[in-house]
């Protein structure tokens, strides 16, 4: 029979369900998508369940605010108004720990500055993590008002995230490679372990959030907030006696500040797991395989393109569980440019994850006070790896690689399940060539030609 279960968390499905077996209880989310679990089997036959999860999103969150004050913006454009962040390139770790992955020269945090680039008000800021080795774990945390997409550049990373009602799973364990990714909702207990040793480069990759608010605001750290709780409610939710969790405290109460910082004596973003653990490998956990949290390169769609480009494209159709962001990966060959494209629907941001990278966007956030701005192209040169660019919605832009010797590679993620772009030679091509003579300001009609279709 089909039953009906009361209204799931936004965006996930149930997971497999027993015949008669109750929905698992806890809090819920209010959705207008409904979840459906088809329960095919009567009782003590055997069982069957099919789960739905909602399509990705097609529309861009109404922008918010980053918390930029004029003067910080101001600051942030003494230079001149960018739409690019050289986050690497240019700009030190905005955290180190040395101690750790030492033959890797330490690991390395970086954040963009959101008052620095588009006004700030760009609606996705991102986190670069370099110098991980073997063991070296992202601290468990969450994020208030920020959905996560993940990219590893190199390595090996397991992945690991709570559901707070155990649908779609309880729990998504998942190892990734190079190119894979990974998506967390806002508010998800989450973290990251790096599997890979400093003798074979250790691992690196890109956080991407859905959020204009600079990342270490958003973010809440397990221990901080553990340590700013009374002992009894802390250790309760650790499941331990009181006199075992008042033996613990010590190790970790300085991450209850205050104030509270990233440094090892208080909240640090990465710790190294305890001497042994990880030896000779670190604990294997049960994969998830059914709408997991994080996916292989393997799910991609590939769209080549003139000049040898290649775009592997996730939206949500290829990703179920990433309901509100999705990625495009871009190969370059040396020379070769990625061709004018915008989006209709989302906000985009790329990351350089090889080579040097050209960079030009037409048209930024223009607005009464600066009306110019709205057909103004902004070009940056020579972006490298970690380096980020931002292209508002519906904005033109195009990059290329820059040497002209080697490829380069990098993603563009967007705030939206499912993008949608405008590839300006397909475009045209299906428009009245005369039309497109006259509009380029030719005295006689020249037809334009079907290039290739997206």
């Amino acid at each position: 029979p089909l039953l009906p279960l009361p209204s799931p968390p936004i965006g996930y499905g149930a997971p497999e369900v027993r015949a008669g077996a109750m929905p698992p209880a806890g809090p819920r989310r209010a959705s207008s998508l409904a979840a459906l679990v088809c329960l095919c089997a009567a009782r003590g036959a055997p069982r069957a369940s099919g789960q739905f999860l909602p399509p990705g999103t097609l529309r861009a969150p109404p922008p918010g605010s980053s918390g930029c004050s004029p003067e910080q913006v101001k600051d942030g454009e003494k230079f001149g108004l960018k739409y690019t962040y050289k986050m690497v390139s240019e700009h030190p770790p905005n955290v180190a720990y040395e101690e750790y992955c030492a033959e890797l020269g330490g690991v390395r945090v970086r954040f963009n500055d959101p008052c620095a680039w588009a006004h700030g008000q760009a609606q996705l800021t991102v986190a670069h993590f370099d110098g991980m080795c073997k063991g070296a774990t992202r601290t468990i945390h969450w994020h208030d008002g920020a959905d996560e997409w993940g990219y590893v550049s190199a390595g090996r990373l397991r992945t690991y995230v709570a559901s707070p009602d155990g649908l779609p799973w309880p729990a998504s364990n998942n190892v990734l490679e190079q190119h894979g990714v990974w998506y967390f909702p806002q508010g998800w207990l989450h973290g990251l372990t790096c599997l890979t040793p400093e003798s074979e480069g250790g691992c690196v990759f890109t956080i991407v959030f859905r959020n204009p608010v600079s990342v270490p605001i958003d973010n809440h750290n397990f221990d901080t907030t553990v340590a700013q709780a009374p002992d009894a409610i802390a250790a309760a939710s650790l499941s331990l006696r009181l006199d075992v969790y008042r033996k613990m405290r010590p190790a970790f109460a300085g991450s209850g500040g205050q104030p509270v910082n990233a440094m090892p004596g208080s909240s640090p973003l990465v710790t190294m797991v305890a001497p042994g653990v990880c030896e000779p490998d670190c604990p294997q956990l049960p994969e998830t395989t059914a709408a997991p949290a994080a996916v292989q390169n393997s799910v991609e769609q590939t769209v080549q393109m003139p000049g040898g480009v290649l775009l592997h494209q996730i939206r949500t159709a290829q990703f179920p569980f990433a309901e509100t962001m999705s990625q495009e990966r871009t190969e370059l060959p040396a020379g070769a440019a990625r061709p004018l494209v915008w989006v209709t629907n989302a906000d985009g941001l790329l990351v350089v994850t090889s080579g040097n990278i050209t960079v030009s966007l037409q048209g930024g956030l223009a607005g009464s006070s600066n009306p110019a701005e709205a057909h103004t192209a902004f070009t940056e040169r020579h972006l490298g790896p970690g380096d980020v660019a931002y292209f508002p919605v519906g904005r033109a832009y195009w990059f290329q690689e820059a040497t002209g010797t080697k490829p380069a590679s990098a993603i563009t993620v967007f705030n939206v399940g499912t993008w949608r772009s405008m590839e300006m030679a397909e475009a045209v091509s299906l428009l009245p060539s005369w039309a497109v003579s006259s509009n380029l300001h030719q005295s006689r009609a020249a037809p334009v030609s079907h290039i290739y279709t997206v």
